[in-house]
């Protein structure tokens, strides 16, 4: 069996796809990653085959000049009014976004899966490049979600059942009937944190043919340094924060960092801050206590770690809780505030918007975390959850199903 995988170039949409496709080159089948050129280094980092498509979009550039904004002019008098036209406005912006990307992509995949004839296509349920490719091909596609409990249906007028114009146009460049949805959905989010059904993928297809997958934490190559196989003098506290938010907030996100590694390092702990190179040397000069750290593995330094302080994306919040730690988020947008509101309201954390999130809140939620055996219990619980589910090797035979199957 060929299986070609595909993502846009942003590692939060590549990352959870590795260990299913690891897992079918394990079991002796072909497999390809495609995506655009600045992801070709990461993916052959993960030990996957890369294939480069298409072409780069700097897409924070092209969202700060409004490039995606919605055209239509839309009235809006009342305060509810003004609320659903700014909600629709942000996610036909996000749809606009991806069919940008599919246009610099789509192409090359499509020639290229030509040439290769892969059996099934695997995407990220937004990079929709997967679908219209299958159309074309005539193969089955998957949708394998990042993890998130839950889904936008961005492609979707106001998430209902009409799809927008611009999804439309990508498939008739090609000539081909749209594919609105995949043949199957894989959903690496444990049941414990997903949305209730018909909630999760919105709006869902009137048929799911949804498959659950254990979360397998995949963060990136790195090796262990040698402190981590010292047992911690004291307890061990994790700051980190993903790139895409410091790349999109800018200075906001520094003033923020500094403020929470700040509070949480007034505790007899050893902080741990994990983040990018500038935004380590952003953070200037801090309290003794505090460790800076290239690049570590999540999965390889959080099972030493009591608690964890992060911006809430979903790959974050799972490795948390695949390690089985409470955790603390501050999130700035949407997804990832769904992400750990679901984690908080099982007991194993909080969540905080940059607002309310005071060096005196930080500290006061950070001490419960730390000294309240409630909140540990929950993240086993979480953790369990995570365990019960199956692991990305029990996904392969239904691969090799629907690749004897024809696309729908």
């Amino acid at each position: 069996m060929r299986l070609l995988f595909t993502t846009f170039a942003e590692r939060p949409h590549f990352y959870p796809m590795v260990p299913l496709a690891w897992a079918c080159m394990a079991a002796g089948h072909e497999v390809r990653m495609a995506s655009t050129p600045s992801l070709v280094e990461t993916i052959t980092q993960s030990g996957l085959p890369a294939v480069a498509v298409g072409h780069d979009l700097d897409l924070a550039a092209m969202l700060a000049r409004g490039d995606f904004a919605p055209k239509r002019d839309v009235k809006a008098e009342t305060p509810e009014e003004q609320q659903r036209a700014a909600w629709s406005g942000m996610l036909e912006n996000l749809a606009n976004m991806q069919f940008a990307m599919c246009e610099a992509m789509v192409d090359d995949l499509v020639a290229y899966g030509r040439a290769w004839r892969p059996d099934v296509i695997v995407h990220d349920p937004v990079t929709f490049a997967g679908p219209v490719t299958g159309q074309v091909l005539g193969v089955p596609t998957v949708a394998h979600m990042f993890g998130s409990p839950g889904l936008l249906r961005i492609e979707m007028k106001d998430l209902g059942s009409e799809p927008l114009p611009g999804f439309l146009k990508l498939f008739e460049r090609f000539g081909v009937e749209p594919r609105h949805h995949p043949t199957a959905w894989i959903d690496p989010c444990p049941p414990i944190l997903r949305l209730e059904e018909g909630l999760a993928i919105r709006p869902a297809p009137a048929s799911l043919n949804r498959y659950q997958e254990r979360y397998v934490p995949y963060n990136g190559p790195g090796a262990s340094p040698d402190w981590l196989f010292e047992p911690p003098g004291r307890p061990r506290v994790c700051v980190t924060w993903g790139t895409t938010q410091e790349r999109i907030l800018g200075e906001s996100v520094t003033e923020l960092v500094r403020r929470v590694v700040g509070a949480v390092a007034g505790f007899d702990v050893e902080v741990i801050f994990a983040g990018s190179a500038e935004l380590r040397r952003d953070l200037g000069e801090l309290p003794g206590n505090v460790r800076l750290v290239d690049w570590v593995p999540l999965h390889m330094l959080l099972p030493t770690c009591a608690a964890i302080v992060h911006q809430g994306g979903a790959g974050t919040t799972l490795t948390s809780a695949v390690c089985g730690v409470p955790q603390l988020g501050i999130t700035e947008v949407p997804e990832p505030r769904i992400s750990i509101e679901q984690l908080a309201a099982t007991g194993a954390g909080h969540h905080l918007f940059p607002a309310d999130a005071t060096a005196e809140r930080v500290r006061e939620i950070v001490a419960g975390l730390l000294e309240d055996p409630s909140y540990g219990e929950a993240a086993r619980r979480v953790q369990a959850d995570i365990q019960r589910q199956p692991a990305p090797a029990g996904l392969v035979p239904v691969l090799e199903k629907l690749a004897g199957t024809e696309a729908r």
